[in-house]
Formats: C-alpha cells, structure tokens, sequence
C-alpha cells in the first residue's frame, strides 16, 4: 500500500507528521553543575567556618587600610596642595602641644595624604578632649575644631591648679578659664578621683551646695565643705548624706550656718560640735 503525500500549493512537499530533532546526550544533573557546587560547598562551610571568615575579614580591612594609604600616597604627590598653616577651635585647656602632636603633621606634608579619620582619633585620645572634627580646607589649611570636657572643680595642690572633669579627668592650665570663680575649689590628696561622689552627695542639699565655695578630702576617707563665708562642714566618714541633711535642717530652724560659728562639726551621729569664728578672721580658711 502506498503512502500519499499532499503537495503544497507552491510546489513543496509537505508532510504533517512531526520530525524528530536530532538526539543529544543527557547533560549532568542539576547538582553536578559548578555553580551548584559552589553554592553547597558555600552552604556547608558557613557553619564551622565562621573563624576562618572572622580571620579572612580581618585581612580584607587590614588590606583595605593599606590600599587606602597608599592611595592617599600617591594622591599627595601628585597634588600641590601642602600644608601651611594649622587652625584650631575651641581650644580652652587643652595645650598647642598635645593637639600638634595628636595630629602628627608638618609644614608641607600633602593635604590630602593626611588620614582625617585617625588623626580625628589621636585627638579624642587626649584626656580632655570630648570629641574633635579635622577639616582639610583647600588650599593649604588643616582645620581643627575641638569640643572639650566641661570643668566642674580645680584642685588646689601647693602653688599649682588643676581642671577637674564630672569624671575625675585632670589637666593643668596655664591659664584659668573664664567663669573659674564659680568653679568648686578642692583640696587635699585624692580629692580630683572623689569628685563624682561629692557631686552626688551634693546633690542631695542643694542650698548648702549654692553656698559651697571649697571642699576638702581629707585623710583619705571624708570631706570638710567650706561656705562663702568662711564657715566650715565636717562630714563624717560613714553616712555623710544623713549629717548633710541634719546641717541643712538645723540651718533651716536655727541659721545655724549663717551665724557665728567657724566650724561645725557633724563626725558623730548623736553630737554636734560648734567652733566660734576667729575674732580676726576677715578671710575664709585656707
């Protein structure tokens, strides 16, 4: 029997049964593919790699950092813009000195080799320094503006001065600021480390911390408040809050610390000593 064929109408031949493609060979699976592989290797070591990724980020930023000055390098040397000239704000206590050396820069070194970011660091390693910003300022201008630490207290020791911070921080002037009379005068060995627990000890009566000119640390273990007038607090070394508030109270019914007395001493819980002033005392205690 034979097979009949339709013939187009352009003359073709033209058969409705589907060819067949011609035969390839079966590819890999799925999870043979390299990028399949990657990704289990990826997934399983993500588990008990976790050291190995921790050390080899710490690479990438030690190499990061290396790339970075050595671009800063070659941007120096290929730019004219050197340093001149150094410009720094907001500079009370804290010496030229320590603020040059912080930045570690010299009359013409490149502008912009400078690394910003750790000279900024070098200085907010200064003791009284809060925090700083470091400005390049084209074309030849490093510009520094400090915020520093608020003094709270000066310590008195022998001829010298010493700024004290909320946190016991020091620095020596060679100046005093401007305001230093309102500032709370200290006195005696250790007294800049014990100065956050005065302030709170303080806060408890305000209107004897509003009359306070000094205070004294002394023997290492309990305070003497020396007023605007002269008239001096001893405090007992153990539960000092309690022997301010009986000052206070007695200050209140009786005036006590606007009168006459010099001293008045509060070191025993169930007694109260009182010192008259000195007939030729004009002047507060030393």
């Amino acid at each position: 029997m034979k097979r009949t064929t339709k013939t187009s109408s352009n003359g073709r031949d033209y058969d409705r049964r589907k060819k067949r493609g011609t035969m390839r060979k079966p590819g890999r699976p799925l999870w043979r593919q390299p990028m399949m592989l990657g990704a289990l290797v990826l997934l399983l070591g993500s588990g008990g790699g976790g050291g190995w990724w921790a050390w080899h980020e710490g690479l990438l930023v030690k190499a990061q950092a290396e790339v970075d000055a050595a671009v800063r390098s070659v941007a120096g040397a290929l730019t004219p813009f050197k340093l001149a000239d150094v410009t720094v704000e907001g500079r009370e206590y804290v010496e030229r000195s320590a603020v040059l050396a912080a930045l570690n820069v010299k009359t013409g070194d490149s502008l912009l080799g400078i690394d910003l970011n750790a000279a900024r660091k070098r200085l907010e390693a200064i003791d009284w320094v809060a925090s700083a910003t470091v400005e390049r300022r084209l074309p030849d201008t490093l510009y520094v503006t400090l915020k520093e630490r608020r003094a709270v207290a000066i310590w008195q020791s022998g001829g010298e001065y010493t700024l004290i911070d909320t946190n016991g921080r020091t620095v020596r002037a060679n100046r005093m600021p401007p305001g230093y009379e309102s500032l709370l005068l200290l006195g005696g060995p250790g007294a800049p480390e014990r100065v956050g627990e005065l302030l709170l000890l303080l806060a408890w009566e305000p209107a004897i911390t509003k009359q306070l000119r000094a205070a004294v640390w002394v023997g290492q273990r309990r305070w003497n408040l020396v007023l605007t007038n002269g008239t001096e607090i001893w405090l007992p070394e153990e539960d000092a809050i309690a022997a301010l508030q009986r000052a206070a109270k007695l200050d209140g019914s009786y005036k006590l610390l606007s009168r006459e007395f010099g001293v008045v001493d509060l070191r025993l819980p169930d007694k109260l000593y009182l010192r008259k002033r000195a007939v030729d005392s004009s002047a507060g205690p030393a």
